[in-house]
């Protein structure tokens, strides 16, 4: 129980900070790319969408605090953002994923049209990546996945990894590769560690979604380059158009953890 309510909290305190309507002033947005040199980034992205194949792990980053900060949960690569998982619909190639806050309120799965996905209008990273699957096990994983659309998965705002009825963006891209490939590929999880409890601890106990200091004991979550830099994936394409380097400053740590 300590456990669900740890990780609840605190990627609950990331939604409160990054999702509302007054942007932190310490963090400086990412200029975004108008003329020529959008019409530059378009050009990239259309040939990279030439490259997406079904199965594929499609990735991004924003240029926003939200993106900032969900990256930031990354530990060995921060890159990315957000994920999903190309397959094609009705004869048309979409990105499934999950997501909440303003651009989805009613936080069931989506799928996105490629061109609307790795728009970099504001997105400043895009990233393909490819899992070693067998035919059988990339059909199985796209009737998981069609499935969870259908169903209208929701996105788990609890971030609970131990329930399966909602999910957050890549838990349903990790636990649906396992589940299609009978756990031939499993992901390996990340720990909440101190650096993270450095920079994001005293913005959530201000936000008084966390009681106390002593309550944010080290807690696992999977995070997205838990799953790109498994064994059984590989790049397909990478660009990086700009860097979301996030706050100027980072809140300084909760001296009083009582």
């Amino acid at each position: 129980m300590k456990q669900i309510r740890f990780q609840s909290l605190l990627f609950f305190c990331l939604w409160l900070s990054a999702c509302t309507n007054n942007p932190d002033t310490s963090f400086q947005p990412v200029p975004p790319a108008t003329g020529a040199l959008l019409a530059e980034r378009w050009d990239t992205v259309r040939a990279a969408e030439n490259r997406i194949r079904e199965g594929d792990l499609v990735l991004r980053c924003g240029d926003d605090m939200t993106s900032f900060m969900l990256k930031d949960f990354s530990q060995t690569e921060k890159m990315y953002s957000h994920s999903g998982l190309a397959f094609s619909f009705n004869d048309t190639l979409y990105i499934f994923h999950n997501m909440a806050g303003d651009l989805n309120p009613d936080e069931v799965m989506r799928k996105d049209p490629l061109d609307s996905f790795l728009t970099p209008t504001h997105n400043v990273i895009i990233g393909i990546y490819r899992f070693d699957f067998t035919q059988d096990e990339l059909q199985k994983l796209k009737s998981i996945v069609l499935e969870y659309y259908r169903e209208k998965l929701q996105f788990d705002m609890s971030f609970d990894l131990r329930t399966d009825d909602k999910m957050y963006c890549v838990e349903m891209i990790a636990k649906s590769i396992e589940r299609a490939t009978g756990n031939r590929i499993v992901f390996s999880k990340s720990i909440v560690n101190r650096e993270l409890k450095r920079k994001y601890l005293k913005m959530a106990l201000q936000k008084k979604v966390l009681p106390s200091g002593k309550s944010a004991d080290q807690r696992e979550y999977l995070a997205i380059d838990n799953l790109y830099l498994n064994p059984h994936c590989h790049t397909v394409y990478k660009k990086v158009f700009a860097e979301n380097n996030g706050p100027v400053m980072i809140p300084s740590p909760e001296n009083n953890s009582n």
